[in-house]
């Protein structure tokens, strides 16, 4: 592939600025074209202007029987679409069966944080695309219900520090099972690049936490539902700055003690909450203005019938909504759909052959060429 004189003599800033607009597919090809652009690939300053401009696509984690494949898709998200399966274009795959990984902990700037469930968890930090990943050390704190234990990974605005997240605490149930006292909490952050250490914060006041949750990030926030102790639910927020807590009101939602089938995402900039308690509608409230708790807004109100008619019993996570209305949504960890707004109706996401999948889970993620071996101080391996 040659370059044209016009293109080669543009500065390269321009140069820069053009090639940064380009999917990693076609920059991983264009690395072959000459030793200038493969450094100017490689460096830190063109990795992190490339991420600045690439918006989120779909990345999809499968369970095959013993395989465990990640699968990322890029959106093209127009207005006019009729079948949204021809506007996915596959980014890569990858096998990251090594890992025994059962869930993932969040998706921040092209990293992931996957979770290694069990008596004393293992956490991995990695860039699929780099097929890079770092191995978290583990903390010494056995889990065995009724303990919760539950994650967040995201980055803080004004350090522009990556942290993961872990809160325990320790549960007293009663014999209907409802939680009724808290005698243990704690919370650690690992950040990376530094210690290489767990450091130990003043956790949340006594709130009972979702294992099955993560934490939803957004505004230089980690966010997470849970109950209090009067089967209330309240929005439990960590500032990764001051790694202080506060909380603030949940939407209308049953108590716990109802056995509410509540979760929290972030739904395109705003903190949603989904409500898949009753057997015949999910309901999905936004919070308009970050914080203001008068801002919960019920925006949608989706139908069980006929299409999903019985389904209950199953956490209901919203990924995306489109510009022309329709709604991407993941329920529990068995398939996707789509609810078109204007229509009132649902429908599987059929993108990926889900017959044969055993469970799956789906977030946005944005593809980033950022390496983890520019941190320093971390134990950088390859996958």
């Amino acid at each position: 592939m040659k370059q044209s004189s016009q293109f080669t003599n543009l500065p390269l800033e321009i140069i820069t600025n053009i090639l940064s607009r380009l999917p990693i597919p076609l920059i991983t090809r264009l690395k072959c074209v000459c030793k200038v652009w493969l450094e100017l690939f490689e460096s830190p300053e063109f990795s992190k202007l490339h991420l600045s401009k690439s918006s989120a696509g779909l990345l999809i984690y499968q369970h095959l029987g013993e395989s465990c494949l990640l699968k990322i898709f890029g959106f093209e998200d127009e207005p006019e679409v009729e079948r949204h399966e021809l506007n996915y274009n596959p980014v890569t795959i990858f096998d990251i069966t090594e890992f025994k990984c059962q869930t993932i902990s969040g998706s921040v700037d092209g990293f992931l944080c996957l979770r290694v469930v069990g008596h004393m968890d293992s956490l991995y930090v990695c860039n699929p695309i780099r097929r890079e990943y770092i191995s978290l050390p583990t903390l010494e704190s056995f889990v065995q219900f009724p303990s919760m234990v539950t994650y967040g990974f995201g980055v803080s605005t004004i350090s522009c520090q990556y942290k993961v997240v872990r809160i325990f605490h320790e549960s007293e149930l009663d014999q209907t099972g409802v939680c009724v006292r808290i005698p243990r909490s704690d919370c650690h952050v690992y950040t990376l690049g530094t210690t290489g250490t767990w450091r130990s914060i003043a956790p949340s006041p006594p709130l009972y936490y979702n294992c099955y949750s993560i934490g939803a990030f957004v505004n230089g926030n980690l966010h997470w539902l849970a109950g209090d102790l009067n089967d209330s639910y309240l929005i439990s927020c960590l500032d990764l700055d001051k790694e202080m807590f506060r909380t603030f009101s949940a939407p209308p939602l049953p108590g716990y003690r109802s056995r509410c089938l509540g979760s929290l995402v972030v739904l395109g900039d705003c903190l949603s909450v989904s409500d898949n308690t009753t057997e015949n509608d999910i309901v999905i409230w936004i919070m308009k203005d970050y914080g203001v708790e008068k801002s919960w807004t019920k925006e949608f109100v989706i139908s069980k019938l006929p299409n999903l008619a019985g389904e209950c019993y199953e956490l209901v996570n919203p990924i995306k909504v489109f510009k022309n209305g329709d709604i991407l949504i993941v329920w529990g960890d068995f398939y996707m759909f789509y609810y078109s707004n204007k229509n009132k109706t649902t429908s599987k996401m059929d993108i990926i052959e889900m017959a044969c999948c055993g469970s799956v889970e789906a977030i946005l993620h944005v593809p980033s060429l950022v390496s983890l071996t520019w941190f320093g101080r971390e134990n950088v391996n390859s996958f």
